[in-house]
């Protein structure tokens, strides 16, 4: 019932403009968590007993890219990925949009939660149900991974490389500023299957909190399909 409560209030805050959503984030069980966390410069580490999580961002004024080791494990992972690193970039956090695609995909509690904390309500509420429609498309995040292509049955390289570029288009508003939102609308396209390009829109707010995803219906089309592919991804 209290779920439900929540669920309601979170449309009805999407139909009044406001950025985020209430929804309650609650971390789960899991196995492990990490055990230290340490930034140096632009490299995030994660410590865990297994192993060792490392997240890169290189941010440039036309190419971006985010290189890392492992997908986040966690929802407390996600979130220290986003308060720590990518949540103050705008390439950044179109990258937060994908690695939250993919915790969806291997558990579909966690990946809400993970996309409803990056996204405007109003595009959370979009987002969700298309991602359960492309549960069947299990690289669809994969595709999005330097040297991941059909051809290849979208297998990539480590370290994996997610690369976003600046959106040129001449038809594109930089910077047009969101009255619903009360911030400024950016948009970038994300690399994908090998030389595709998809885009995005990331919102700045006025009051200086974290970036946040403003419209992601591209990057969870489907993608060509392929007979071959193996879950290698870490």
């Amino acid at each position: 019932m209290m779920k439900r409560l929540f669920c309601i209030l979170a449309v009805l805050s999407a139909a009044a403009g406001f950025v985020s959503c209430e929804f309650p984030i609650d971390e789960p069980e899991t196995e492990e968590d990490f055990q230290s966390v340490s930034l140096n410069g632009n490299t995030l580490t994660f410590q865990y007993s297994s192993g060792t999580h490392t997240f890169t961002l290189n941010e440039g004024e036309e190419t971006s890219t985010l290189s890392f080791s492992h997908f986040p494990s966690t929802l407390n992972e996600f979130r220290t990925l986003r308060e720590r690193l990518l949540g103050s970039s705008r390439p950044g956090t179109v990258a937060l949009c994908l690695l939250s695609f993919e915790m969806y995909r291997r558990n579909q509690s966690v990946g809400e939660q993970c996309v409803r904390l990056i996204n405007t309500s109003a595009n959370a509420t979009l987002t969700i149900p298309r991602l359960k429609e492309k549960l069947d498309q299990p690289y669809l995040v994969a595709s999005y991974l330097k040297g991941a292509t059909q051809s290849n049955n979208y297998t990539p390289g480590t370290p994996y490389v997610l690369t976003f570029i600046w959106n040129d288009n001449p038809n594109v508003v930089q910077g047009e500023y969101s009255s619903a939102y009360a911030g400024k609308v950016y948009h970038y396209y994300a690399a994908w299957n090998g030389d595709g390009r998809r885009d995005a829109t990331v919102l700045v707010p006025d009051d200086g909190s974290e970036v946040i995803v403003h419209g992601c219906g591209n990057l969870v089309l489907g993608v060509p399909t392929v007979g071959g592919w193996t879950d290698t991804l870490k």
